[in-house]
């Protein structure tokens, strides 16, 4: 959200899934919903499925004339919004996902997404469970930050 306001944009919609999936669901919805009310940005909410379908299905919900930009809950929502802008010749539109998945860039390459370090959690966790068991060293939490990607 930091990179899409520096870059200009105030009007950013969000597409996200119910906030019974604790993760993907309610936190990033609210992680957007407080971000809009730090800011003074108006917020534009549609929850959905974790889907392409539900992507494309909510994108015109969300997007008025002032939307500039299209913060998703994940890549695959993403897709599906994207696939809709593409149908509807609405590129100005910048989409932003989470989870960097090679296809949201290939299909779609002016897209963002959000690297969540999956790959480089994995590996400080191998070495925190070794550290552990071969060192009795008392485990820790350790973030690993996002990027955009």
């Amino acid at each position: 959200m930091n990179k899409l306001r520096q870059a200009g944009h105030r009007h950013i919609s969000y597409i996200g899934v119910q906030p019974s999936d604790a993760t993907t669901g309610m936190r990033r919805h609210q992680s957007y919903l407080d971000y809009c009310q730090q800011h003074g940005l108006t917020s534009t909410v549609a929850l959905g499925e974790l889907s392409y379908q539900s992507g494309f299905q909510l994108a015109p919900q969300v997007i008025k004339p002032d939307t500039s930009a299209l913060v998703c809950a994940s890549d695959t929502i993403a897709m599906g919004v994207s696939k809709y802008l593409q149908q509807q010749g609405q590129q100005h539109i910048q989409v932003c996902g989470i989870g960097n998945t090679p296809l949201l860039h290939f299909l779609f390459p002016n897209s963002l997404s959000v690297e969540l370090g999956y790959g480089s959690a994995g590996v400080k966790a191998a070495q925190q469970l070794l550290d552990q068991l071969n060192n009795n060293q008392p485990l820790q939490q350790i973030i690993i930050p996002g990027q955009l990607a």
